[in-house]
């Protein structure tokens, strides 16, 4: 029998990040500090049970998502371990059950059009700072469920954002 996989967050902010009852949380702190690991581990709470869940990550472009070290590669590090299966092509990750986890940019203002219609459980932005207002909005919008999952604390609809905070000089 294969031996169970076990990662928790790191104590501190990461914990509190991932335990958060709120239905948007901003999670912000310096380079290296786990945000985008955080991200990345939100929606495993849901995704591998939950039929038709939905997570999309966003980044400003898609270089943000691809580059050595980014979203894509982070979720490289965990989601097969969970039982995801990576659709690379599309920067799409997708579960025996139906669940879902996609990477997407948000380059232009009107790139959120895009998303007209959709119906997201869990939005991610990574570093909040890079997008709009218009477009954080316009996304809250598209954040419902079909899913079943209930706006509570085990199973709610989220929108978490990273930021990172830059050092005084």
């Amino acid at each position: 029998m294969a031996a169970e996989t076990i990662i928790s967050a790191q104590p501190g902010p990461q914990t509190a990040f991932l335990q958060t009852r709120a239905d948007i949380c901003i999670y912000g702190g310096a380079a290296g500090g786990g945000k985008t690991v955080g991200l990345i581990l939100e929606p495993l709470r849901h995704v591998r049970r939950v039929p038709g869940f939905s997570t999309v990550f966003f980044r400003r472009t898609t270089p943000q998502i691809t580059n050595p070290g980014g979203l894509w590669d982070e979720s490289l590090n965990f989601y097969p371990r969970f039982g995801g299966t990576p659709l690379h092509s599309a920067h799409e990750w997708r579960w025996a059950r139906g669940g879902k986890i996609m990477f997407s940019h948000l380059q232009l203002n009107s790139t959120v059009y895009e998303w007209q219609g959709a119906q997201i459980t869990l939005i991610c932005f990574d570093e909040l700072t890079h997008f709009t207002a218009k477009q954080f909005f316009f996304l809250v919008s598209r954040n419902r469920s079909t899913c079943g999952v209930r706006p509570f604390y085990q199973t709610q609809n989220l929108i978490v954002v990273t930021l990172r905070v830059e050092p005084k000089e």
